[in-house]
């Protein structure tokens, strides 16, 4: 892609996965396509654009921070077909420009950190092939085989995850599904990582940094219409060991019902750390409870959760990643970068969405949380409005703006989550956040 062309569409955006294509099942006239021809025309290229705009005003350290982050993307994704029904390759390749940032900027996961530190002057664009991968796939009826292998993007799998701003994380491992029915387990195992804002490949790392082998996880599914149950277990090599039990059912058209348990033990790497690395003593567990509903113009999202991870020295939390450099599977409304994972905190979450037009909706989101550290109570929470627009062109075009401004309110930190006290209570800290996104979708070229 001519790089002067990706600086003309600063104001379009792009994000499609190469998971979103569709295969075509014949050649033009509708003959049957030989083996090895398929593979190039039955393949498919996604191109997306995308501009992204992240900042956020806190204070948390006891002196204003500005973060903010603003760079525009583009991606292209090629879907081959599949020889002999069977064998496929994958890959993804994104140019990121750097628009603007302040120090701090790295916070925020949208530009790459190319030197020491946190310097605006640091702050800058990155190309790099996102996803390669091998793939391989078998359906005969009801039952199905799937596997992957080399650099690819795993959401959700077991207790491993991605997260995407102007690219998406991707891992170097493998991964495989076998399905029957209604039942499915899937697992995957990855060595290295590549963030949502680098082009470069790291080794997974402790908190203290010292390296970890692998991830390693399992998933085990059941799943109809009205109902959805889930385990997941997985490790991060001699680190952390983690199980995740989901449940959700689907009582009516317009609400679901949904509960989420995750554990997490600490292994012997973990324990050997420093005690100022440790997020927790020896365990931590979060839980979960969720109703949504859904009708043809309201969006309802509500839930409540609760922490436990004890920690001697300060406020413990529970980790929401296996590692340094990974993303973990979480899937619950208390999450707002690192907050609402404290010890003995109790948080209310919400979500209210109204479709004002078929391509636009509008709402409010918030969360409110307690906790107690000394015996004095702790009190935090944000409010956020959003909007999202998305317009479906000619041609698997896709045009879509979102967007999500609100402040929030907790305290200013001795180190972590521990908070400063002045006269036996918190010392407030004030924060402000906003974020933009435009995007812009051809997809199946």
């Amino acid at each position: 892609m001519d790089i002067r062309y990706g600086l003309l569409v600063v104001i379009f955006p792009l994000g499609a996965q190469a998971t979103d294509i569709a295969l075509r099942p014949e050649g033009e006239g509708g003959g049957m396509l030989s083996p090895v021809s398929s593979f190039f025309k039955q393949s498919d290229i996604d191109i997306s654009l995308k501009n992204y705009w992240k900042a956020l005003n806190e204070e948390e350290s006891g002196e204003k921070r500005i973060h903010n982050a603003w760079g525009q993307g583009a991606m292209v994704a090629f879907h081959s077909g599949d020889i002999a029904g069977i064998f496929g390759v994958d890959a993804t390749w994104n140019y990121v420009i750097k628009l603007g940032a302040t120090d701090y900027f790295n916070s925020r996961g949208v530009l790459y950190n190319s030197g020491q530190g946190n310097k605006r002057s640091n702050a800058s664009g990155y190309h790099k092939f996102g996803q390669r991968n091998l793939r391989l796939q078998y359906t005969q009826d009801d039952r199905s085989v799937k596997a992957r292998w080399g650099w690819l993007s795993l959401k959700d799998i077991g207790v491993i995850s991605d997260s995407s701003r102007l690219s998406v994380t991707t891992y170097s491992g493998g991964y495989s599904r076998l399905a029957y029915g209604k039942l499915s387990l899937q697992g995957a195992r990855v060595t290295k990582s590549m963030s949502r804002s680098s082009p470069d490949s790291e080794h997974f790392l402790t908190n203290d940094k010292k390296t970890i082998n692998a991830l390693s996880s399992l998933d085990l599914r059941w799943a109809n219409q009205m109902s959805d149950f889930r385990y997941a277990w997985g490790e991060s090599s001699d680190y952390l060991s983690r199980h995740i039990f989901q449940a959700s059912v689907t009582p009516t058209p317009t609400l679901t019902l949904n509960s989420q348990l995750y554990l997490t033990r600490a292994l012997s790497h973990y324990r050997e750390m420093p005690e100022q690395q440790k997020d927790f003593d020896h365990r931590a567990r979060h839980f979960t409870i969720e109703a949504r509903s859904t009708t043809p113009f309201w969006q309802l999202r509500w839930a409540a959760s609760y922490t436990r991870a004890a920690k001697k020295s300060g406020v413990g939390t529970y980790p929401f990643h296996m590692s340094k450099n990974s993303r973990g599977t979480f899937n619950g409304m208390a999450k707002a970068g690192n907050d609402y994972n404290r010890d003995r905190e109790a948080v209310l979450s919400g979500l209210v969405g109204y479709q004002l037009t078929p391509a636009l909706t509008a709402g409010i989101t918030g969360s409110i949380a307690r906790f107690s550290y000394q015996s004095v109570p702790v009190v935090t929470g944000e409010i956020n409005a959003f909007t999202r627009w998305i317009v479906h062109q000619p041609s698997s075009k896709v045009l879509s703006l979102s967007a999500m401004v609100g402040p929030g309110w907790s305290y200013q930190t001795l180190n972590g989550k521990t908070p400063k006290l002045a006269d036996g209570r918190p010392i407030r800290a004030k924060s402000f956040a906003s974020e933009f996104i435009l995007e812009y979708k051809f997809k199946g070229l």
